[in-house]
């Protein structure tokens, strides 16, 4: 079988699965990685013979994405910052949002020397892209679940890169952390979608990321934002900032509860489709408190 074949092959058995454009994008990623081709080669290799190793991988590739198994799942990694991030069930999949999260920290914040903390890193893409780009920075990060420390710690060892990761649970007293330190830099993109939620997800994200990162009680939508808070007020330098990633539909909620919390200078982006995701906020003293929320 070419590679013309199977591409035409993958697009008839998922056509009820993707849309055309989400399956040429598919069938491009799925090829390039099988067979190691970058994307010139990949476009003289229409009819190219595949290997009957390769025509085996690539079919249970297939059924695997027909059971919508996510494409980072099937291939174990994805590209994030241009870093190559290892990906696994244990940690959601890294997402073009929280790129542009990791930018507004790297382009925000210009110190020689900063000392910063993700709080639930999951695969660790955040703290590894930041320390790729700030190798001066001490960069750490947290996460409750130890299957993803393991993947987080795995990539870290894959890409040379030095961050101090440790478990912990945001949702407890934060008494047993071995970190003592104080920090210039809290990020976090943390569990923010309502129980309720879950009926209009997507298979793909639903069946196979791990709700432990995904979702909050219906009756408490901000619960990890206020612990944020709190971790903050105990380890965030005055002056330093916290940068968030936030449900589209709570950023009013969640502006108030950075603002009534004491924080000032809260600044609300919207991603690139427009939708209000991030929130930068300033611990300040209460002398020198300044500033609301702007978007």
């Amino acid at each position: 079988m070419t590679l013309s074949e199977f591409r035409s092959a993958l697009k008839d058995t998922l056509q009820d699965f993707y849309s055309n454009s989400e399956l040429d994008q598919l069938a491009k990623s799925l090829l390039m990685s099988r067979m190691k081709l970058d994307s010139m080669a990949y476009l003289l290799a229409s009819e190219a013979e595949l290997s009957d190793e390769v025509l085996e991988q690539l079919r249970s590739d297939v059924h695997r994405l027909s059971m919508h198994e996510p494409l980072q799942y099937v291939l174990g990694n994805t590209s994030f910052y241009g870093l190559e991030i290892q990906c696994n069930p244990a940690a959601l999949i890294p997402r073009p949002e929280t790129e542009e999260l990791v930018d507004w920290v790297l382009s925000e914040v210009q110190l020689p020397s900063c000392a910063l903390i993700d709080l639930g890193t999951g695969t660790g893409c955040i703290p590894l892209a930041i320390k790729a780009k700030r190798p001066s920075w001490q960069v750490s990060a947290i996460d409750v679940s130890q299957d993803a420390l393991a993947l987080a710690r795995i990539n870290a060892l894959r890409l040379a890169l030095e961050v101090h990761f440790e478990a912990a649970d945001l949702l407890t007293d934060f008494s047993d952390l071995a970190i003592k330190d104080k920090f210039n830099v809290v990020i976090s993109n943390p569990p923010y979608i309502p129980n309720a939620d879950a009926m209009s997800m997507l298979p793909n994200v639903l069946n196979h990321e791990p709700h432990l990162a995904l979702f909050v009680p219906d009756s408490d939508p901000l619960l990890f934002y206020r612990r944020i808070v709190a971790f903050s007020e105990q380890y965030l330098e005055k002056e330093g900032y916290v940068f968030v990633e936030i449900h589209e539909d709570l950023s009013d909620e969640t502006i108030q509860l950075f603002h009534q919390a004491g924080f000032a200078n809260i600044e609300l982006r919207k991603d690139l489709q427009g939708k209000p995701r991030m929130i930068k906020a300033q611990r300040v003293s209460l002398s020198c408190e300044s500033g609301g929320s702007k978007s």
